[in-house]
């Protein structure tokens, strides 16, 4: 592929990296998918992922504003590391 694709549109450095992506670079390379299959498929599976993150964060936000009152809410503390300071950055 030289260029861009004429039916899907994807430049060759787009198509390696759907394929990488879905874990197909040696198929691609050898010629055993195209770049067309390999930007569907890549646009599936971020359509997919979308879908579930946005599943996600509704049922997320579901439970916290429907379930959780001020009162029962755990407090956690965590350790936090303090910086030392630098011997050379002393002297300012």
């Amino acid at each position: 592929m030289i260029g861009t694709c004429k039916n899907c549109g994807s430049t060759e450095s787009q198509a390696i990296a759907d394929a990488k992506t879905l874990g197909l670079q040696q198929e691609f390379q050898s010629g055993v998918y195209t770049c067309c299959q390999l930007a569907q498929w890549a646009q599936e599976q971020w359509a997919a992922w979308f879908e579930a993150t946005h599943q996600d964060e509704l049922k997320n936000r579901n439970e916290l504003s429907g379930t959780a009152d001020a009162d029962e809410t755990e407090t956690v503390l965590v350790p936090v590391r303090f910086r030392q300071r630098v011997p050379w950055f002393r002297r300012a």
